[in-house]
């Protein structure tokens, strides 16, 4: 066989196999243009690392959705942009936007636990290597309780406020107001919980808050593995996927 005739039948074989492309989208209703489209998509889609299932289901979609909408004089183009804008789109799609308590007590229970670990960790080491007059000058137990609890909670909700992606009922300065307000209550509630009387917020031994913070260890990593987490001390906007 010479080089021509070879050629050629690569070219026919090439063009057998477009036909069979494209008649999975001809003569099933689409406009010429919109059925053009779909093929021109359909092979830039067979490019990805979609499922073939996955593949499917978007092909099945976007003939459905263009059988209607071309009644309306809509075109694929329209409706989906260009054929690369619609593979990134699907492989890029948009974050959907959350509302501010969507997920909130896991990451709060997480920051709770987190705080309640370098507490107990930084008293601990304070007591082992203090005096004893020094003792006094200690959080008691139920101060670090409260305190954990309390930074527990503002650190998602605070970071949230920040967040472009959560659903925002007031607009920028009134959030920032907000803030400002957490803050200035959380410093208050600080120094209020560090004069809760000794007769029920006593200073536990060192050891004492060296195991809490071992428990407390082991429960943020439950935590951590069980629920989506979002929002933590050092990476307060990283989100994690599953």
């Amino acid at each position: 066989m010479t080089e021509e005739k070879r050629n050629a039948h690569v070219q026919q074989k090439h063009h057998d196999k477009d036909k069979e492309e494209r008649s999975q989208f001809d003569n099933i209703g689409l406009t010429k243009r919109n059925a053009d489209y779909m093929f021109r998509f359909n092979r830039a889609l067979r490019g990805t690392d979609l499922s073939v299932d996955r593949k499917s289901e978007i092909i099945s979609q976007m003939k459905d959705q263009l059988l209607v909408e071309q009644k309306h004089g809509a075109t694929a183009r329209n409706l989906y942009g260009t054929v690369e804008e619609r593979i990134d789109f699907i492989m890029n799609p948009p974050k959907k936007p959350t509302k501010l308590m969507d997920n909130f007590w896991p990451n709060a229970v997480y920051n709770m636990l987190f705080f309640g670990i370098i507490f107990n960790i930084l008293y601990g080491i304070t007591l082992l290597i203090s005096k004893g007059g020094q003792v006094e000058q200690s959080a008691g137990i139920v101060s670090i309780i409260v305190l954990s609890m309390l930074s527990g909670i503002i650190m998602p909700l605070l970071t949230r406020m920040l967040d472009s992606n959560v659903q925002h009922t007031y607009s920028g300065w009134m959030r920032a107001l907000f803030m400002l307000l957490i803050i200035i209550a959380w410093v208050l509630s600080f120094t209020l919980s560090m004069s809760i009387p000794r007769a029920i917020n006593p200073v536990v031994p060192f050891y004492v808050n060296f195991i809490i913070a071992a428990v407390a260890i082991g429960v943020a990593i439950y935590v951590y593995r069980k629920y989506t987490i979002t929002v933590n001390f050092f990476t307060p906007n990283a989100n994690r996927r599953r």
